[in-house]
């Protein structure tokens, strides 16, 4: 039996390929839609894909088993109750997939969502099997997915049942049974933040450290699963009812044309969005006037989902090929499909044009600080999650989210002056576009962030106060 882990960093999840070396026959659990990378790995294993295994009816990405079928001809293979209407193989608990020598059994594992299943692989060619536990959502690493994503009203009831997942269907299983997660850390399915950086584990480990396995009773499961827990990217909102349906078949990763600086303009003032890839000293320098500051990195893709509206038309601001092929494949990934190009020449030829420009006023935590003291400064508008905050803010910061701040920033003062903080700068850049996006006239971006305060020995105050 072969096993192979892909890392999708945009997400916090993962992948796998799961494979008989000797029939050269694999299955991708939990495909995103960018698929080239599977066929890729296939291929260089010399192997045919024949399924695509789906854990779950995803919240969080578009899946790619539609795209691999399209492409590959393998089958998808859900569980029954997902209602999946496209064609598809579906499951039931005690169901049996053969991969030659391998076996993989389907385990009903509600909870995270009621349709749920885990795979439980045998290497019917070594003893003491079950080898692996393909577990998506319903046991990670040192936590389990979260089961409020279809509403708080349901949640306690797939609570419990999760529950009896954990207690009925997975504690029982040998200690050595490798467990293989889809979501990891940085994904916001977790229930609880994951600290230990791993990506897999075994049923022993997680019997042993895992506190939501050690729950006892289902009270005790609940008051875990369902406490602090964090915030839900907008576009999540959208992901299970298009998954139902099928994605829209894409047939490759789409390209982006290089659009011409006055094309930009006139899109930019009627229904496209302009993404600002570049970092947020260069944004504050100077801008397309109400486009997005959203830094390229991992995370770029969730926040463009969490701030943009659905199925907007994007353009995409970076002179880097390898940034623009990156985020579109983050964008797709989320059913952002609707990608118009990019700035051809970047903002030198948008400022070469003569276009306007927009810029913000920077300052660092050296500067800002003397200020605040001395009672002349800016309101620190801190747009780091609630958890963050209460551990160490700004004295007399106010703390609106990030992905809340287009929604609340009626409630704040057009007559203020805000700097925009974070932890290190970077959704604090997002923040001041979303700001100038509402008219605020007078915003300040705060170099470095929280980190930078601390680095330079000035004081954090904790909790609410």
């Amino acid at each position: 039996m072969f096993v192979r882990q892909i890392q999708i960093e945009s997400l916090g999840n993962s992948s796998y390929i799961i494979g008989s070396e000797d029939a050269k026959v694999c299955a991708i659990v939990d495909p995103v839609r960018d698929i080239d990378m599977y066929i890729r790995e296939a291929e260089a294993l010399g192997m045919r894909i024949a399924y695509s295994l789906e854990t779950h009816v995803h919240n969080d990405f578009l899946s790619g088993s539609r795209e691999l079928s399209a492409r590959v001809g393998s089958t998808t293979c859900a569980g029954g109750a997902g209602g999946l209407v496209f064609d598809h193989r579906p499951l039931r608990d005690g169901d049996v997939i053969e991969l030659g020598e391998i076996k993989i059994e389907v385990l009903a594992t509600p909870g995270h969502t009621p349709e749920h299943v885990s795979f439980l692989a045998d290497d019917t060619s070594r003893s003491g099997g079950p080898h692996a536990l393909f577990s998506g959502g319903a046991l990670l690493v040192g936590g389990v997915a979260r089961s409020d994503l279809l509403g708080k009203d349901l949640a306690p009831f797939l609570g419990r049942w999760f529950h009896q997942t954990l207690q009925r269907k997975l504690y029982g299983l040998d200690d050595s049974v490798e467990v293989y997660p889809t979501h990891g850390g940085g994904s916001f399915c977790l229930a609880t933040p994951s600290g230990s950086g791993a990506t897999t584990s075994t049923i022993g480990q997680e019997r042993l450290t895992n506190p939501f396995f050690q729950a006892a009773t289902e009270d005790e499961f609940l008051d875990l699963a369902l406490s602090d827990l964090p915030p839900i990217p907008a576009y999540y909102g959208k992901m299970a009812a298009i998954n139902v349906r099928g994605p829209r078949i894409l047939g490759g990763l789409p390209k982006l044309y290089p659009l011409a600086p006055r094309e930009v303009w006139v899109r930019s003032r009627s229904d496209s969005e302009a993404i600002d890839l570049r970092q947020p000293q260069d944004y504050a320098l100077s801008h397309i006037p109400r486009a997005y500051s959203v830094p390229f990195g991992g995370s770029a893709g969730t926040w463009i989902g969490w701030l943009v509206e659905f199925g907007k038309p994007l353009i995409l601001v970076s002179d880097s090929p390898d940034q623009r092929e990156e985020m579109v494949r983050q964008l797709i990934r989320i059913g952002y499909d609707v990608l118009e190009g990019y700035l051809d020449g970047g903002m030198e030829a948008w400022s070469a044009t003569g276009l306007p420009t927009s810029s913000l006023e920077v300052t660092t935590a050296q500067e800002l600080y003397p200020q605040l003291e001395g009672g002349s400064g800016p309101v620190p508008l801190d747009v780091r999650f609630g958890y963050e905050w209460r551990a160490g803010h700004i004295a007399g910061s106010v703390n609106v989210e990030l992905g809340d701040l287009p929604q609340k920033a009626g409630a704040l003062s057009k007559d203020q002056r805000y700097v925009t903080v974070c932890a290190a700068g970077v959704r604090a850049s997002t923040a001041a576009s979303v700001l100038e996006r509402e008219g605020f006239g007078d915003v300040v971006l705060m170099q470095g962030g929280t980190a930078a305060w601390e680095k330079a020995g000035y004081p954090l105050e904790t909790g609410n106060g």
